[in-house]
């Protein structure tokens, strides 16, 4: 049984590696349940071998091999996701994920900075064509646009926040 400051301190840790986590998950499992599952069940095994964890060791790492392992049981028990067949080149896919995630985290904060400073209309336009999956014509009908319009707004923006998100990681903006 985990103290209460282990446990306080397995939340902290969890809360922040569990997006990183999800989207490895994800990135190797298709089924979006599947996905959930084995995160759920990534959480219950870190929290149960907590007490085992080396605190002078980062903890994305450990949670990712965990995940690992979990998706490992997964694929054993699914037999049918041929995704990934080989565990050596999971092994080496897990070293890589927990090597890009600061990264990733830094870029999508910068994004998510960036894209508070858009207009409203046209923040509507990129949740529309990339949260909603619409097309440029579907767009450009609900906001009385012509599909031509949309598709430069959405060009113009994307060049946009990508200037942004390199000048905000480039003056360590992000964090």
């Amino acid at each position: 049984m985990l103290s209460e400051e282990q446990q306080i301190r397995f939340t902290t840790l969890w809360t922040d590696a569990q997006p990183t986590v999800s989207q490895f998950v994800a990135s190797l499992v298709r089924d979006q349940w599947a996905v959930r599952d084995i995160v759920q069940n990534t959480s219950v095994a870190l929290l149960r071998r907590f007490g085992d964890f080396d605190e002078s060791r980062p903890f994305l790492p450990w949670a990712l091999g965990v995940a690992r392992f979990e998706i490992l049981g997964h694929r054993r028990d699914a037999a049918r996701n041929r995704l990934i067949a080989d565990t050596d080149l999971l092994e080496q896919y897990t070293q890589a994920w927990a090597a890009v995630a600061p990264q990733l985290d830094d870029e999508a904060t910068a994004l998510r900075h960036c894209m508070s400073q858009l207009p409203e209309r046209t923040r509507s336009v990129m949740k529309l064509r990339y949260a909603d999956s619409e097309t440029s014509a579907s767009i450009a009908r609900q906001l009385s646009l012509t599909a031509a319009n949309v598709r430069a707004i959405l060009k113009r923006t994307r060049d946009g926040l990508k200037r942004c998100v390199e000048k905000r990681l480039s003056v360590g903006g992000a964090s």
